[in-house]
């Protein structure tokens, strides 16, 4: 269905709880205020108001919505389970190979794949690859993985290193504090010929950004948008900035904007007014 995240184009909700909505699990500090829980308990989109933690309800595949990727003529950008996690432990994981499969015979579109478990995504593609006799996703299907602090960013990126495919990409969101990606195994300083120190990435192919939003958000403190957007400029990694967030700060001062979630892009700082994409995507 047609999203307003400024990042994709459609979000394909392929897992949901029998009864209606959704379910998922939380995992970290990310999702404490989870966006997608508080939608869940609103009947009128569709949810029903069951908090995202305890054992999962009844859920189904969507295998019509998945079967209807490989028609689709006109390339779009697929965000799929936006209101869960795909790679989440209660997940089968026949259902994860079955939407690989319809990935995998839908190359005009892009499916961009987030999760907060890298661990089980690695050992599912892996299965689903041997079991196609490849040693890499295709190129239409991006996988990343979460990353809100320090912590998740040292854990779930030397995981999402390992599995092989074209785009790899991480959603700093909600962007709790100030991340190192040197520390986390993204970035390296190397030394050129001319004796410049370099910022290298081979690994990571697009970052995303965004501050947390709703009436309980952290701050996020837009020096720590543009510490990890100056990283990008100089290693040359496509970024992407989403949204400051509901509770901006700039130089210990709140940022305020028109725009509940920080996220109309007029009303970020002039620098800071970046929305690129993986160079390697196609149209």
């Amino acid at each position: 269905m047609s999203t307003n995240i400024s990042w994709t184009d459609l979000t394909d909700n392929i897992i949901r709880v029998k009864e209606g909505g959704w379910w998922c699990q939380k995992v970290s500090e990310g999702c404490k205020n989870c966006y997608s829980e508080k939608l869940n308990q609103n009947s009128f989109f569709g949810g029903n108001k069951q908090p995202y933690s305890g054992q999962p309800p009844e859920l189904v595949l969507d295998t019509e919505a998945i079967r209807k990727w490989g028609f689709q003529r006109k390339p779009k950008k697929h965000f799929v389970s936006s209101m869960t996690d795909v790679f989440g432990e209660w997940v089968p994981r026949f259902w994860q190979r079955e939407m690989l499969d319809g990935m995998f015979v839908a190359p005009n579109q892009i499916f961009q794949i987030l999760t907060k478990r890298p661990e089980i995504m690695l050992s599912s593609i892996n299965e689903w690859l041997d079991s196609h006799g490849l040693d890499k996703l295709p190129a239409n299907i991006w996988v990343g993985t979460s990353v809100e602090n320090q912590q998740t960013a040292d854990k779930r990126i030397p995981i999402l290193l390992q599995i092989p495919v074209v785009v790899r990409f991480l959603s700093c969101e909600p962007l709790l504090e100030e991340i190192d990606f040197i520390q986390a195994g993204v970035f390296q300083r190397l030394i050129s010929d001319n004796y410049q120190r370099e910022l290298v990435n081979e690994d990571i192919q697009w970052f995303i950004l965004g501050g947390e939003s709703g009436p309980k958000s952290r701050p996020c403190h837009i020096e720590w948008i543009e510490s990890i957007v100056n990283q990008c400029r100089e290693s040359k990694t496509p970024v992407f900035v989403k949204q400051l967030g509901a509770n901006a700060y700039l130089g210990g001062q709140r940022f305020k904007t028109c725009d509940l979630k920080g996220g109309k892009i007029e009303e970020f700082p002039e620098h800071l007014q970046i929305r690129e994409f993986p160079l390697s995507m196609h149209e």
